[in-house]
């Protein structure tokens, strides 16, 4: 049972290596500029090896957006407690978002080739950008709705509407910020986190 044991999580940790490698490579070279060879390589196993755990550049890819979004919400703490309106933890977590993805510009240009379609990426890339955009916006919608339930946004907020909006505007600024890097995207999210605030909230 030990050995099995052991065996079990050498081959977790095994995983992880190869996942993160990937990730490291795609965002450096992108998703075409990279091979399972040089992502092996980075990994330090054999090619085989690889295809034990990840039988496609496909499968491979699909495990890398789920880390990448894992690794976001790790890193914006997104289950952490919040003393105040829970819609303002979720512009704090909109701002920390655009933050992480300016440090990834070739996963967040893989994110909206997903989300557009492109011959450059695989259908699963697309198909994870829509559960993505599904998920998000029913999260920021559930958040408004029960923000104007407590009294803590106007009651003429459209929650549909403001999520629309918010996951638009993230969108719009990270492609200004793919066509030119100069772009201040960050000082353009906290503009638009501002006037969101003082529009949205009872008390701003």
């Amino acid at each position: 049972m030990a050995k099995t044991h052991d065996a079990e999580r050498a081959g977790i940790e095994r995983r992880a290596k190869i996942v993160n490698a990937a990730l490291t490579l795609f965002a450096t070279q992108g998703y075409r500029g990279t091979s399972l060879m040089a992502v092996a390589e980075a990994a330090g196993i054999t090619q085989s090896g690889l295809l034990h755990h990840f039988s496609t550049k496909q499968a491979l890819l699909a495990e890398v957006l789920a880390e990448r979004d894992r690794q976001t919400f790790d890193a914006v703490e997104i289950g952490r407690d919040y003393s105040g309106p829970a819609v303002l933890r979720a512009l704090e977590i909109v701002h920390d978002i655009v933050e992480r993805s300016r440090g990834n510009r070739e996963l967040t240009r893989l994110g909206h080739l997903g989300a557009f379609g492109s011959n450059e990426i695989p259908e699963i890339a697309l198909a994870w950008a829509r559960e993505r955009t599904r998920t998000f916006h029913a999260n920021l919608s559930a958040l408004v709705a029960e923000g104007i339930a407590v009294g803590d946004v106007r009651a003429d907020a459209d929650p549909d509407a403001v999520a629309s909006l918010v996951i638009a505007t993230i969108s719009g600024l990270e492609e200004q910020w793919l066509l030119d890097e100069s772009f201040d995207m960050l000082g353009a999210v906290r503009a638009f986190v501002r006037l969101l605030r003082h529009d949205l909230l009872v008390t701003p």
